[in-house]
């Protein structure tokens, strides 16, 4: 179940990635919306290095 949520937190932040790519090519940006993209994306990072963590301590991790 573990390696299942990864994968998706993974593509979560790969999706928040483009998005943080795709509001920094627009001509003005948006700063509030550019603060929050980073800051899900932040968030979904700090849960997967918690997911592999955990992972890694149950012997799950690669």
């Amino acid at each position: 179940m573990t390696r299942y949520f990864m994968r998706r937190l993974q593509a979560e932040h790969a999706r928040l990635d483009e998005a943080v790519a795709r509001e920094l090519r627009r001509l003005g940006p948006d700063e509030p919306t550019l603060r929050e993209l980073k800051r899900r994306k932040l968030q979904v990072k700090d849960r997967l290095r918690a997911l592999e963590m955990k992972a890694a301590t149950e012997g799950l991790h690669a």
